[in-house]
């Protein structure tokens, strides 16, 4: 199985990882999604979120913006990253199923097309 875990505002990508509210966390399971709920990071710290990250055991997270303090941090847990992604949340999973996130329909503006640096 694996996990993956996106910011949210509204039902779309959050602006920023590191002062996003919402989670949402999707399970994956032979190329379906299987599972999908929310995780309030409501004054949560930076390093509360990595940790809750870390218990949750996401893989990766997918998010438009991230500082260079919370990337190494997760970095440093071995969680995946997939940033300068926007849009729909659901049209965001949909492309990472069919390994379709670097369409520069999903880039933030300014980028060609979404980073991705994996870690498992």
């Amino acid at each position: 199985m694996e996990r993956v875990a996106i910011p949210v505002f509204n039902t779309r990508v959050a602006p920023v990882l590191d002062i996003s509210n919402r989670l949402i966390v999707v399970d994956f399971e032979d190329g379906q999604e299987v599972d999908r709920r929310e995780l309030s990071l409501e004054k949560m710290s930076l390093l509360e979120r990595i940790e809750a990250l870390s218990r949750l055991e996401v893989h990766c997270v997918i998010c438009a913006a991230i500082s260079e303090t919370m990337s190494r941090l997760m970095e440093n847990k071995k969680i995946g990253l997939i940033r300068g992604v926007v849009g729909e949340l659901d049209k965001i999973i949909h492309a990472y199923l069919c390994n379709r996130l670097d369409d520069s329909c999903f880039a933030m503006p300014g980028m060609l097309k979404p980073v991705a640096k994996k870690i498992r």
